[in-house]
Formats: C-alpha cells, structure tokens, sequence
C-alpha cells in the first residue's frame, strides 16, 4: 500500500476525497487502487480503507468530503452531534454553501444547499451547524414526541436559549411547521421541562385556580437544592408530575422521600401525579390540587 495514500488518510481521519487524492497519485495508480480493493467509496467521491468504511465517524468524514467545499453535518445528523436525541437509522444530512457536487446517496445522505454562508461549529474535528438551525430545520422531518423530544432536550440542558431558538425560528419562515415549533418553545420558556409536563401544562393545569403556578421553582432546603415541577407559593404547594418510569425506579422512589421531607421540613407540601392519572383522571387530578390548595390556604389563614 502506499505511503502517500496512507498519509493523506491520516491526516483527514481516515477519509480522502478524490481530488486530494489525485494530488499524490496519477487517475491510472488511483483507479488501481480502487479495483484491488485497497480503497472504497464510502459516499461519492470519499475514499477510506475497507476495513474503515462502517467506522461512524469515518462516515462523517466521508460525507462532508464527498459534497466539499464549505459543507457541514446538519439537521438530524448535527442533533446526534450536539448529543440530541434522534431517531435510530435516519441518513446523514449535510448543508453546503453553494456546492459544485450536491450529489447524496438516497437513504443514506442528504445534501442540502444554501446560498447563505454557513456559520458552523466544530465538534470532534467535524464541521456542525448550530443547535438552533439543527432543531429548526429537523423540525419537519420528524412527527410526535420524536419531533419535540431534541427541543425538549436543548432547553433542559441549557443547551441555547429559548429567545436564541425562537429567534431562529422566526428568521426560517419556510420550515413547515415552523409555528408549532415556536408555540413549543413558548412552553418550554414557560418552565416545561418533559413531555408530561407540556401534557400537563396543555390539559390538566391550564384552568382557573391552577395555571398561576410557577414551573421549575428552586428551593434550598440547606445544601440541598430542589427543583418543583410546579409550585403554588402562596400555600407552599409542591405538585410533582411523575413519568411512566417512576415506579419502575426504587432508586429514584427512595430519593423523592427524602426530597419530599425536606421540602416538608421547611413548610412545602408535595402532591405526586402519577402519569396514568394524569391522562386518564384529568378531573380527579384538577380536582385534588385545587382541594389542597384550598385547605393550605384555610390553615395559612387560620393559623
């Protein structure tokens, strides 16, 4: 094997694409080394060795070597990269300001073109679009929680801002959807921070006597910090939204009693919603949180 070529891969992490390569090698001594199975087409004009080519990394290399230029790794792809969660088996996508060779792989790479210049990050070597233009323009390529799960995820990390998202969102008027997608963002900002808390936000605690709730308020009780899923501070009323996991999880069912009496120690009362009675029980739900409330403020009054 070559020297030359071996170089060239090294260098660009084991991909080459063929005008780097030709710059080492004659198109005849290329041609060779592709028909003894020395080197492979990992996407259209994107070489790496054989034994490289299912490496994940290796393919996105090769993908944004294949399209060149300025190029980087968008939509769904650029969400993985931001550690975002995205569906299993979707193809790669790349977004390339004005590209000579647009050319995908159906199924498996998407190239987008722009005439805007790109204003990308890099993330372990490879050139990725910012957070905000990954989740809005993904936004219409998934549906369900899958669509606002990587939103969901950005905003509890802190990943970027809400203005930040929402200002994307508002610039990229063509995405479909894109309306929805800014109503989400409204939610999140409102303190949601899970699907069930957006189900709960949405259906159960948008009504009269239950939507003056303030969403994830801290609370310190010593060096313990605590955050509330919603919290009714004039009665000091903590109401936990518990997902389908919770009782599947004794770890976590120990550490919520000992969260919940210190939050008692210093007057917050907790009431736990498990999630088959909030979508199953919406009544019974409202009906219990606005009589505990009621009776917090009795006692507060009386007290």
């Amino acid at each position: 094997m070559r020297v030359e070529i071996d170089e060239l891969l090294t260098s660009g992490s084991g991909v080459a694409s063929r005008s780097e390569l030709l710059r080492v090698l004659s198109r005849a001594q290329l041609d060779d080394e592709i028909r003894r199975g020395l080197l492979q087409a990992v996407y259209p004009r994107a070489y790496a060795r054989p034994w490289d080519v299912d490496d994940p990394r290796v393919g996105l290399h090769a993908a944004l070597a294949s399209v060149g230029g300025e190029v980087a790794l968008s939509h769904l792809t650029a969400l993985a990269q931001w550690q975002l969660p995205v569906p299993e088996g979707v193809p790669l996508h790349v977004t390339a300001f004005q590209p000579r060779h647009p050319r995908g792989v159906p199924g498996e790479l998407v190239v987008h073109r722009t005439l805007l210049p790109l204003s990308a990050r890099e993330i372990g070597g490879l050139a990725v679009v910012r957070p905000e233009i990954a989740l809005v323009t993904s936004w219409p390529l998934l549906t369900g929680t899958d669509q606002r799960a990587p939103v969901i995820e950005a905003s509890r990390r802190r990943l970027l801002s809400d203005e930040v998202l929402c200002s994307a969102a508002e610039r990229m008027t063509w995405i479909r959807g894109v309306s929805s997608l800014r109503t989400l963002v409204s939610q999140l900002a409102a303190g949601c921070e899970s699907e069930l808390e957006l189900w709960g936000y949405l259906h159960v605690f948008d009504v009269p006597g239950l939507r003056d709730a303030v969403r994830q308020r801290v609370v310190r009780v010593g060096s313990r910090r605590y955050r509330l899923d919603m919290a009714y501070e004039d009665e000091m009323l903590a109401v936990e939204l518990d997902g389908r996991a919770y009782h599947a999880d004794p770890e976590r069912w120990e550490r919520d009693i000992v969260r919940d009496l210190d939050l008692a120690k210093v007057g917050w009362q907790t009431i736990r919603l498990p999630h088959a009675r909030l979508t199953g029980d919406i009544d019974g739900c409202r009906a219990d949180v606005l009589a505990v409330r009621h009776a917090r403020q009795r006692t507060r009054l009386t007290g």
